[in-house]
């Protein structure tokens, strides 16, 4: 199963190392033209997507490790993609990045990132290089995939039965998302900012938060807004749940991504409850878009896979 990035932080954490460290070796699995991939990467890949893929399910194997290194090799292929393109990461970018990061998990400063990393064998700049790979990849994906993802409701029960049966933590948030688009210019990004700014106000001043999501949320696949419905708690960092299940009835707050600008607001929470179908709807929705687009992608890409020297060893 694709890697299921989860609504907020799907963002730039794709490859956010959590929990204890496993050993880390440096055995090179595979080449693409002059990029490598090793060990490390990929079992971090799968520790990732074990741990926030929304299932216990997912399988510890050799179909699934290939399928992972399938998705590592796209995030290569994409960094070159995208100098065709023209897309470049800047250093804005990836301090706004890492900024988010240490908000999410909690770290003070730097000093606090790098040591939380070196536990788990990684460095400031290896985490950089994945946030600009994923940066990128995320950014060609909206460039790329022109078709928007179809779910059926056949695949909506299938996930629903796999995933949502046993009692859980949960909260029903309500978003108004305005992406900052690949390539803006400070002005650009200026004129979001002053948008998400009349939103969060006017939200502050409690007019109707469906209207304002009709009014200044923007569709993008890797960046949703709108009624996401119950959110589980497996689904997001620990530190953002907690934040969230914090938060009264009703409370909006503003949250700075380095994608964009996002305004939530906590419809509900629920806690140690069995979810129903209709409850989590519009998320599962969500989740099976993202995947579907990363399938889309994935055929996009074939033509640089052609062209592309690639070299499996594993």
């Amino acid at each position: 199963m694709m890697s299921r990035i989860l609504i907020f932080l799907v963002l730039l954490g794709s490859f956010w190392p959590h929990g204890s460290a496993a050993k880390i070796v440096d055995k090179i699995v595979a080449q693409v033209n002059n990029e490598i991939i090793t060990l490390s990467e990929l079992e971090q890949a799968m520790k990732y997507q074990r741990t926030t893929g929304g299932t216990q399910a997912i399988p510890d194997n050799e179909a699934y490790r290939r399928q992972t290194l399938d998705l590592l090799i796209d995030r290569k292929l994409a960094k070159e993609e995208a100098k065709r393109y023209g897309m470049t990461v800047s250093d804005k970018d990836l301090r706004k990045a890492l900024d988010e990061i240490k908000t999410r998990n909690g770290f003070a400063d730097d000093e606090a990132l790098k040591k939380a990393l070196a536990k788990d064998g990684m460095t400031i700049e290896q985490l950089r290089q994945q946030l600009s790979e994923q940066i990128q990849l995320d950014r060609l994906m909206v460039v790329l995939v022109k078709d928007k993802p179809k779910v059926t409701e056949a695949e909506i029960k299938r996930f629903y039965e796999a995933n949502y049966q046993t009692p859980e933590n949960r909260v029903h948030i309500k978003v108004i998302a305005l992406p900052i688009p690949p390539g803006a210019t400070p002005e650009q990004e200026e004129e979001i900012r002053a948008q998400a700014e009349k939103a969060l106000n006017e939200a502050l001043k409690g007019e109707d938060f469906d209207k304002l999501i009709k009014e200044y949320s923007k569709h993008n696949p890797s960046m949703p807004g709108g009624d996401l419905g119950f959110v589980r708690q497996a689904d997001l960092d620990p530190k953002f749940f907690e934040f969230l299940a914090g938060l009264k009835v009703n409370e909006v707050v503003p949250l700075r991504t380095p994608q964009g600008f996002q305004i939530i607001k906590l419809i509900e929470a629920r806690m140690n409850q069995v979810v129903t179908l209709e409850e989590v709807r519009p998320q599962i929705v969500q989740i099976l878009e993202r995947e579907q687009l990363q399938k889309l992608f994935s055929e996009q890409m074939k033509d640089a896979r052609k062209r592309a020297l690639i070299k499996i060893m594993m």
